[in-house]
């Protein structure tokens, strides 16, 4: 090979070198730049933080109350229904409505235990207790002057029993619902009876499950039968003893033949 041809060669592996060094410099310099902007973005000895998740809702403390609870009763516009509003301390915590011995729209909760109460359309007070929302266990009446007026017992929110008094401690109406129908309106179900001040029997009615034929009874003021009625299973009108009830029997102008009036304890006796 002549001295032309070796240089020829020399001068190509020269190219060769050159392009070669130039790209691995190329190379090492991009390669520099990714790891300087990656210890930039995250400085070395930074810890990874680990994703994180949105803080749990913390529940608002329940406000626990203190103080005995103290029902307020008085009537609604036109006398249709009771309002009972009961508060715990100065808070009101729970309200409802209520006629003819039942209780309906109840709003809030009424603890468990014993419950103070007064009536402000008759001035009387007196103490109950509830289970479940529900009247529970004796209910004691008192006038304003601290006598008592009437007795009721309670099972679950169903009335069993009460006895009501005159202001001089004589009875003035007994009644027993342990066995009573299916009440509906006003009318009167179980046993009942309505005295007067001295003790004589006014009216009764006795509308129990055990015993298909119900009655209704009214007296005059010597105690003497004026007007009587019967009642087959179903609380329909019927004949005793073959004769059928006269419906336009009066009895006593002062006895009435509904107890809707008498049996609520919220309406001040005559």
């Amino acid at each position: 090979m002549d001295v032309h041809g070796k240089r020829g060669n020399a001068g190509i592996v020269a190219i060769i070198i050159f392009v070669v060094l130039v790209t691995f410099i190329v190379m090492a310099n991009r390669w520099l730049e990714q790891q300087t902007g990656k210890i930039v973005s995250k400085p070395a000895g930074t810890p990874t933080a680990a994703p994180t998740s949105a803080p749990a809702k913390k529940e608002a403390p329940k406000i626990k109350r203190e103080g005995e609870v103290i029902r307020k009763t008085r009537f609604s516009p036109g006398r249709k229904y009771k309002i009972n509003v009961f508060y715990q301390g100065d808070a009101e915590i729970a309200r409802n409505k209520s006629s003819n011995g039942k209780t309906y729209d109840q709003k809030g909760e009424i603890p468990d235990g014993k419950v103070k109460f007064t009536n402000e359309s008759n001035k009387t007070y007196g103490v109950e207790y509830y289970r479940d929302q529900k009247r529970h266990g004796p209910v004691n009446i008192y006038y304003s002057d601290d006598v008592l007026k009437q007795e009721i017992y309670y099972q679950y929110g169903k009335r069993m029993t009460s006895t009501e008094y005159f202001h001089d401690g004589n009875v003035r109406m007994e009644e027993d619902y342990s066995d009573a129908r299916d009440a509906r309106g006003g009318e009167e179900v179980g046993i009942g009876k309505v005295y007067s001040r001295d003790g004589t029997l006014k009216y009764e009615w006795s509308m129990t499950i055990t015993e298909p034929i119900g009655y209704k009874k009214s007296y005059n003021g010597k105690g003497d039968l004026v007007a009587e009625f019967y009642f087959d299973e179903y609380g329909q009108p019927m004949e005793k003893e073959g004769e059928a009830p006269s419906l336009d029997a009066s009895p006593s102008p002062d006895v009435p033949m509904n107890n809707t009036i008498l049996s609520d304890p919220s309406i001040p006796p005559p």
